[in-house]
């Protein structure tokens, strides 16, 4: 495998990360992606090419906007970073074809979706929509069974559906938001029948060690309060999409016994 593509498709994927950063910045504020440049959060000071370089920029100005001096945080870089990881590893494991485009597509929908909903605790749909119809187009061409796939579909949304429903009922108000349920929905049809079912338990474990964790770092968690699932579901989608057949197996041991 050649350093030099591995190296130009790492940079590649910063590229698009910086391209998130600006999604994740601007729909859940109802801004356009396609219009206007990018800008400082702090002094909305028009970004200059110089200012955009992915990562790079970042260090070069010490984490400072170039116009007024104030703290950009390194999410941005770090983004950036995760994004060209994912489609190198992507590369790693399918090589420039359809799957790479499917895998660095699955994925950077996950990736997106995490820090939105970390942020505003929102879902877009119109990111769903348009991520997961990339993937369908690439189950497609791969000639994938796409029976299997929209029996995930109707798996992860379906039983989404239905906890959203209880939730509602016990909690008297929208207690598990209907976002999650699209995006179990989104990844289901990716993922498959099987794939759909593991991401859709793993999710619960992974809250579950999430709220663990936050409890043993002392933050104060009540029945009422908000907790963004949709992280959750992410990771377990790709974990899920990475080791689909050993977590079968880990589930198979815990539920059958063997």
């Amino acid at each position: 495998m050649s350093l030099l593509v591995s190296s130009l498709v790492f940079l590649y994927g910063t590229v698009f990360g910086s391209f998130y950063n600006v999604v994740i910045y601007r729909i859940p504020k109802g801004m356009s992606v396609a219009k206007g440049r990018s800008m400082c959060p702090s002094c909305e000071h028009t970004l200059h090419a110089i200012d955009l370089v992915p990562i790079f920029s970042w260090f070069s100005l010490n984490g400072k906007c170039r116009y007024c001096c104030k703290k950009i945080s390194p999410r941005y870089a770090i983004i950036e970073f995760i994004t060209g990881c994912l489609f190198l590893l992507a590369y790693i494991m399918e090589g420039i074809g359809v799957r790479f485009v499917l895998y660095a597509t699955f994925w950077s929908m996950l990736l997106i979706v995490t820090m939105m909903d970390l942020d505003e605790m929102v879902i877009s749909e119109h990111v769903l929509l348009i991520f997961t119809a990339i993937c369908v187009v690439c189950l497609l061409i791969l000639r994938q069974p796409i029976e299997d796939h929209l029996l995930g579909f109707g798996v992860g949304f379906g039983a989404y559906l239905l906890i959203y429903v209880l939730a509602k009922i016990f909690y008297k108000k929208e207690g598990f938001g209907f976002g999650d349920v699209e995006l179990m929905g989104s990844m289901g049809l990716v993922l498959g029948f099987r794939g759909s079912i593991q991401a859709l338990l793993l999710s619960f474990y992974i809250a579950l060690f999430g709220i663990i964790i936050m409890r043993v770092i002392g933050k104060s968690l009540g029945r009422m309060t908000e907790i963004p699932f949709g992280p959750y579901m992410c990771i377990s989608g790709f974990l899920v999409s990475l080791f689909e057949q050993p977590i079968y197996d880990l589930f198979e041991k815990i539920i059958l016994g063997h």
